[in-house]
C-alpha cells in the first residue's frame, strides 16, 4: 500500500535573514513545518496540532526604531540634497527617496511582534510571524485547526478554572 505524500500550504509571513537564510512556516493536515532554508540547505521543525499548549505574540519596538532610523537618514540625505549643488544634489536626492520609499513600505507592513509556539517540551520562536498583521491572519487559521485536535475551551470554563487555581479551598474531614 502506497503511502501518501504530505500536502503542505504555505501561512502567510516570511523571515529573510540579515545576509542569508528564510525563515517559512508551513501547514500540514496535523502539524505545523517551519522550514530554515539557507545556502542550500533547509532544517525542518515540526509541531504537531495536538501538542500545541499556546502560541504567544507580543508587540515589540523594532519598526518603530527603524521607522525612526530610516526617517532620519531621509531627512538627512534630503538636507544634503537641498544644500549640495550639481551632480551631489541629484544623488543626494535620489538616496533620500530610496531611504523614504524603504521607510513608506515598513509603515505599510504595520507593527512589529514577536511570535512563540509553546509545547510541554520546548519553546520556539516562530520568526516568520514578525508583523501584527501576518501573526493574526495566521492564528485566524490555525485556532480551528488546533481546536479540531484538542477540542474548544469555553470561556466560562477557563474563568471557573482560573478561579478555582486563584482561591483554593481545601476541606477539611468532620473531627
Amino acid at each position: 500500500m502506497a503511502v501518501p505524500s504530505p500536502t503542505y500550504r504555505r501561512l502567510p509571513g516570511k523571515k529573510k535573514g540579515f545576509i542569508m537564510g528564510q525563515h517559512t512556516l508551513w501547514r500540514g493536515r496535523d502539524h505545523l513545518l517551519q522550514i530554515y532554508a539557507r545556502w542550500g540547505t533547509e532544517d525542518y521543525k515540526r509541531y504537531y496540532f495536538n501538542d500545541i499548549q499556546a502560541i504567544i505574540t507580543r508587540k515589540t519596538d523594532i519598526g518603530k526604531i527603524q521607522n525612526f532610523v530610516t526617517g532620519a537618514l531621509a531627512g538627512l540625505f534630503s538636507l544634503f540634497a537641498a544644500t549640495a549643488t550639481g551632480g551631489w544634489a541629484t544623488f543626494n536626492a535620489i538616496i533620500a527617496i530610496v531611504i523614504l520609499s524603504i521607510l513608506i513600505i515598513n509603515l505599510i507592513k504595520g507593527p512589529t511582534c514577536e511570535t512563540h509556539l509553546l509545547t510541554a517540551v520546548q519553546t520556539e520562536k516562530l520568526h516568520s510571524l514578525n508583523r501584527i498583521k501576518t501573526a493574526q491572519a495566521v492564528m485566524n487559521q490555525l485556532k480551528p485547526l488546533i481546536e479540531r485536535f484538542q477540542g474548544h475551551l469555553a470561556a466560562e470554563t477557563l474563568v471557573q478554572q482560573t478561579a478555582a487555581l486563584a482561591n483554593p479551598q481545601k476541606k477539611r474531614p468532620a473531627t
